[in-house]
């Protein structure tokens, strides 16, 4: 039996690593250590959710959990030099239906449109996704299948992503805070609000209030409404509001290889 404020774990699968698309034996492990019943929510980080259909052992222990929510990557910049070897909106927005069927509810599936990013490649191919056409066509699909939320959030290059792009051939086209404010404000909560999706901002600019992880959220969407944690996660940046949760990855190497990241692309610094 739960003592009182004795709540259940939130899991973050993970902010260091996509565990679904790269570690899903991993995942389980961790998760099967912890044991489901001491789960309130798990709270998947993924660019590719394909590994929670595909994965028998995975599919297997997400059923169990009483409440899974999706984070789910989209930037409209998959499949191109800057994401390699992450899926593309089709591909992505492809699985999606089954993925909101196995986790019960759109609601728990939000779209992270993050980082928003602009660069030329080689000085001739623009990549961005300060696109409000990009970002409309990706909400407009998200919209169709019932998801309601959407994160954005402008990129925060450190050194190692500044010396990795440059070493790839891409120029930083940076933009100041106040353009960057004045296209979510402007442009694309207008767009979300009219569809009836709510757009949070995750850390920059710091603009609204609710995390990624969200323990409100995660009461108001568990099936029993369960209470869970809802006190700051303290071992997040200052600004981010996300409440306290467990991640469970680690540093490993990502192939997705996205130049920005401030992860571990392909295990190179």
């Amino acid at each position: 039996m739960i003592r009182k404020n004795h709540y259940k774990k939130v899991i973050s699968a993970s902010r260091r690593v996509d565990l679904v698309a790269f570690y899903p034996d991993y995942m389980v492990e961790r998760l099967e250590e912890i044991g489901t019943d001491n789960i309130h929510s798990l709270v998947i980080w993924t660019k590719n959710p394909q590994n929670i259909l595909t994965h028998s052992q995975l599919n297997r222990i997400l059923k169990q959990l009483d409440q899974v929510v999706i984070l789910l990557t989209v930037t409209g910049l998959g499949g191109t030099p800057l994401e390699p070897n992450t899926p593309t909106v089709d591909q992505v927005f492809w699985q999606l239906p089954a993925v909101i069927d196995l986790i019960g509810s759109p609601q728990r599936l939000v779209i992270r449109y993050d980082p928003l990013i602009d660069l030329i490649y080689r000085e001739r191919i623009h990549l961005s996704n300060l696109d409000i056409n990009m970002f409309t066509d990706i909400l407009n699909r998200a919209h169709l299948l019932g998801i309601r939320r959407v994160i954005v959030s402008y990129v925060t290059l450190y050194r190692r992503a500044e010396k990795r792009l440059k070493a790839n051939d891409f120029r930083i086209i940076d933009h100041s805070m106040e353009k960057t404010v004045d296209f979510i404000q402007n442009q694309m909560i207008p767009r979300a609000k009219k569809l009836g999706v709510e757009l949070s901002t995750c850390v920059l600019p710091n603009l609204t209030t609710k995390g990624c992880i969200d323990g409100k959220i995660l009461v108001e969407l568990h099936p029993l409404q369960e209470q869970c944690s809802q006190a700051k996660d303290h071992t997040q940046r200052e600004d981010c509001h996300c409440t306290k949760s467990l991640d469970i990855g680690h540093w490993f190497a990502c192939y997705h290889n996205c130049l920005y990241c401030y992860g571990n692309p392909t295990g190179n610094s």
